[in-house]
């Protein structure tokens, strides 16, 4: 495909794209009426079209993450660059309201925000004339041909940090990008891949094998609170929880949540006062699930709610936003959701680097490569399904020993395999040299 042809593409396609933002924009301005923690996106369906009327300092660092899971793991990242460069803004965008939130929320050091522009040249032309970014950073499979193109006619130095390609877009982009993409990859300054496999794919796409560096996944370097175990051990004894199985299931999806509670009922026929936290992947949904368990007639308490964990409470609903670290830290084991429906999985190191044992369905290639360095190493608990999740359970219940066994192992792989945020910000300098 050439640059014209997907911009023509991108025109027919104008209806439909200012539709769907407008419509997502539209429900997270409603969310934050109602709720007081959900943090108001500002301009956020304008932003799409380059036409934000934020008032942004310019010459800075320019990061982008799409989502929840991509925000998360560049926290680290923004730190290190304030650090760095303490006198030059940081500018985050996202693609995905729900991303904006973990943005505008938890960033660890100052940022500017706001969505990033679809990549229309016109809409991308404004936002890059508004920013004036000294160095462009997109996180993980965000290759977007005109925003490219227009850093690199501008001479602005752009890194596709934490590359990786799902194996599902890797075909796609086989089968219909062509140049379009190679063109695109070629006008990076570094695609820093996370495994081999992604330095493989990046290649196959027609990357120059000299822009494509080896230098690991980001998410392995968690910055975990010091303070954050000692604080849920506290949780646990405030609420009487000390002796319990305590099990989190994160980042669900529809229908999987019916299989957790299967689950969780035969992990009660052994295990009586087993609790199980359930977190929702999509705030859209915390209602749905709360209905959920109410017509299945499941004793739950809500977080949003603050309700006390009474004696009977069998499920724990954690319908809040940033909080998912605290589970994993209260939890004495953790299942990662969107793997037990064909979703594809999702971010498994957060429980890792909290010395969990970590558990997953069966449906994980959108982090096969990931997944893979935790299989070879028995580093996981794979599940085909609610049935084979209730018996690993059962045995994590009842052997302390085996779980124990089952976290170290977790962790070990999570620790090995540290050390890309470092690599990252040598290659950064090098491009953009530090500030004395």
């Amino acid at each position: 495909m050439s640059l014209w042809l997907y911009r023509f593409l991108l025109i027919l396609a104008f209806p439909a794209i200012a539709y769907s933002g407008w419509k997502r924009c539209h429900r997270a301005k409603k969310q934050a009426k109602k709720d007081s923690d959900y943090a108001p996106i500002p301009h956020c369906f304008a932003a799409r079209f380059g036409w934000s009327r934020q008032p942004f300092q310019q010459g800075g660092i320019w990061v982008h993450a799409v989502s929840v899971g991509e925000t998360r793991s560049i926290f680290p990242l923004l730190t290190e660059l304030k650090k760095a460069y303490p006198d030059l803004p940081i500018t985050v965008t996202n693609g995905s309201t729900q991303g904006a939130q973990q943005a505008l929320r938890f960033a660890p050091v100052p940022i500017q925000h706001q969505m990033i522009p679809y990549d229309y040249p016109s809409a991308v032309q404004r936002f890059l004339k508004k920013l004036q970014p000294r160095l462009v950073i997109m996180v993980e499979t965000e290759i977007w041909p005109n925003l490219y193109q227009a850093c690199w006619d501008q001479q602005i130095p752009l890194i596709l940090a934490n590359a990786r390609i799902k194996e599902k877009s890797f075909y796609a982009y086989q089968k219909w990008g062509g140049k379009l993409i190679a063109n695109a990859l070629n006008q990076t300054r570094l695609i820093a891949s996370q495994f081999a496999l992604d330095t493989e794919h990046m290649q196959a796409l027609g990357a120059h094998p000299a822009r494509v560096k080896q230098l690991g996944n980001l998410k392995f370097d968690i910055d975990v609170p010091t303070n954050l175990t000692t604080e849920m051990q506290q949780w646990r004894q405030t609420y009487g929880l000390e002796n319990k199985f305590i099990w989190v299931a994160a980042s669900t999806h529809e229908k999987e949540e019916a299989l957790m509670l299967q689950a969780h009922q035969q992990l009660l026929q052994h295990q009586p006062n087993a609790l199980l936290i359930l977190v929702p992947r999509h705030t859209d949904r915390f209602i749905e699930v709360a209905q959920l368990l109410s017509e299945k007639n499941i004793p739950f308490v809500s977080r949003s709610k603050d309700d006390l964990i009474q004696a009977d409470t069998q499920v724990y609903l954690a319908d809040t936003i940033g909080e998912l670290m605290k589970w994993f830290a209260a939890s004495d084991a953790a299942f990662i959701g969107g793997s037990l429906v064909p979703f594809g999985g999702h971010n498994i190191l957060e429980p890792a680097a909290l010395k969990k044992p970590v558990l997953s369905g069966q449906y994980h290639k959108n982090l096969q490569a990931l997944y893979d360095s935790f299989k070879q190493d028995d580093a996981i608990l794979i599940s085909k399904d609610e049935n084979e999740l209730a018996q690993q359970l059962i045995q994590l219940a009842e052997s302390p020993e085996w779980r124990m066994q089952k976290a170290e192992d977790a962790y070990a792989c999570f620790k090995k395999q540290a050390g890309a945020l470092p690599k990252l910000m040598h290659e950064i300098g090098q491009l953009l040299p530090p500030t004395e």
